[in-house]
């Protein structure tokens, strides 16, 4: 028998205070993630409980001290989990005892969730098989600030540039609902589809999805899949607004913002997605203060500005095919898009708060007409800034193409060099330059 303790096989676990009366178990609800199947009980207080596992045949029990279920749990959809059965017994003592009966040995973690303004008490439980080995961590992502994002055609002389296509919320965290019921989880995740088959069709290009399905991913652990399993290039975080004021409408496009929010709607949208790992059932520890400074301090200047570069180009795609909030890109502190190693951006598709959008969101003829703004938008970007080494650099090689950049007040020569990837002595070269002096307002040609 092995007890689990704070989410880790060990000594048994205590989570809360004991409650003097007893706790009721009126809910709960299952999610099949590719990783993991949680099970999220909803309780009427808070519950000290334990949890160990049984082999022979494989069993996960979870005791809770002084409760009782007010339903049966034997008619929950189990399918394509690896649990079987879930049966519940009050024991002699008052505990409830709840044993979830497995085709195969699992490594549970269990903690519980106070209250917000989604659901009251919960007791989240996680099954692993075995076999599980977590996301690299945070602390050794950022180690190294370069990757190689090659998709392995070594017979091609080009590799595809990635594209992680991340659609918000999913399972226990439904994120916004429109006045019609329309919940944000499912229509992103529709758009993110409908983009990922799109970009698809685009030469040079392998989108990948971060949620495919109705579950739940830590913000953390998408830019991490992102970042890490797929050396993802640029990140898309698809979300669809909701504000107080059913009349608010129009797309919008965010970039993660260093010294705070550019609007009161960029800071309300940030804080309220912030908020998601709460309502999507997640324990959340305490913030590393070094992993800030190292965001800070290693490449998030350069990611930052070209993910505003990218965000300005899917922004003026967006406008022909949807109102806009506002006609500029917008930032502020959003948690998954803090990554140095890929351009970041977060694509409000609409209000889903307002009945007009909220029709539109659910409308495959428009869910369609926003991928493609995006895709436009996207290849618009690698258009002008290619990355070295994919199709889209080698064919601007063979035109005989420049880019082009207008110097920004700030601007030096060595670091337009430095976001270019090319030499100092190659942009004086061919811009006729004597010196490394430049000026405001001219347009240089970028080899």
């Amino acid at each position: 028998m092995a007890l689990v303790a704070n989410g880790v096989i060990g000594s048994m676990a205590v989570y809360a205070p004991e409650a003097s009366a007893t706790t009721q178990v009126h809910g709960v609800r299952v999610w099949k993630a590719p990783d993991h199947t949680r099970f999220v009980f909803d309780l009427n207080k808070a519950v000290s409980h334990q949890v160990f596992t049984l082999d022979d045949p494989h069993r996960v029990v979870i005791d809770l001290k002084k409760s009782s279920a007010k339903k049966n749990f034997n008619k929950l959809d189990l399918g394509n989990t690896p649990v079987t059965q879930v049966r519940t017994a009050r024991q002699d003592n008052g505990d409830l005892r709840i044993v979830l009966d497995a085709k195969e040995a699992l490594q549970p973690k269990s903690f519980v969730l106070p209250p917000n303004q989604q659901y009251g008490h919960r007791l989240v439980l996680d099954l692993y098989d075995k076999s599980y080995q977590p996301v690299k961590t945070e602390q050794s992502v950022y180690k190294s600030v370069v990757t190689d994002s090659s998709s392995g055609n070594a017979d091609r002389s080009y590799r595809d540039i990635v594209v992680a296509i991340d659609a918000g919320h999913g399972g226990e965290d439904p994120g916004a609902s429109g006045p019609n019921g329309t919940k944000e989880k499912t229509v992103v995740l529709q758009i993110a589809r409908e983009l990922a088959n799109q970009l698809k069709r685009e030469k040079g290009i392998r989108p990948v999805l971060i949620r495919d399905g109705d579950y739940y991913l830590k913000l953390d652990k998408r830019r991490l899949l992102a970042s890490e399993k797929y050396n993802a290039d640029m990140f898309i975080s698809i979300h669809a607004d909701a504000f107080t004021d059913s009349t608010a409408k129009g797309a919008s496009v965010y970039t993660l913002s260093r010294k705070g929010a550019t609007s009161g709607m960029a800071r309300y949208l940030a804080e309220k997605e912030n908020q998601a790992d709460l309502i999507g059932g997640v324990y959340v520890e305490e913030d590393n203060e070094l992993i800030r400074k190292l965001i800070v301090d290693l490449a998030m200047e350069g990611v930052l500005e070209h993910s505003f570069y990218v965000g300005k180009s899917i922004l003026g795609e967006m406008g022909s095919v949807a109102q806009l909030h506002k006609n500029r890109v917008e930032q502020a502190g959003f948690l998954v898009l803090k990554s140095p190693k890929m351009v970041s951006i977060l694509v409000e598709t609409g209000f889903i708060s307002n009945p007009q959008e909220e029709r539109l969101l659910r409308s495959s003829s428009h869910q369609k007409k926003m991928a493609s703004a995006i895709v436009k938008g996207v290849q618009s970007y690698f258009n002008q800034y290619p990355i070295p080494g994919t199709y889209h650099a080698q064919k601007r090689q063979a035109s005989g193409q420049y880019a082009k950049h207008k110097i920004r007040s700030g601007d030096t020569l060595s670091a337009i060099a430095d976001n270019y990837q090319v030499s100092v002595h190659a942009i004086r070269r061919m811009n006729g330059m004597k010196n490394d002096t430049i000026q405001v307002g001219k347009v240089l040609l970028i080899p």
